[in-house]
């Protein structure tokens, strides 16, 4: 286990590299582990918040708009035929 000065050892799950991991694999979803982390400084907690939940939101508008070209594109399509 690695340690974190004045805090004493830090479990695996809470490690910033399973933690940037879990990030990539699960969102949003993975924020009570940044939370939790006494490995992980206020400030880098609530960037790493910050920079998932912009991400999120441009990642759900992308869908969106993708959508929404898709529809129109398989309804022209299905006018044609």
């Amino acid at each position: 286990m690695t340690e974190r000065a004045g805090i004493g050892p830090v479990k695996w799950y809470f490690r910033p590299a399973v933690i940037f991991v879990m990030i990539l694999v699960a969102g949003p979803f993975a924020f009570p582990l940044v939370w939790k982390s006494p490995a992980l400084k206020r400030w880098h907690k609530a960037a790493v918040t910050l920079v998932v939940l912009m991400l999120t939101v441009w990642l759900i508008k992308s869908s969106v708009d993708l959508y929404s070209i898709l529809h129109k594109e398989l309804k022209s399509l299905s006018e044609i035929g």
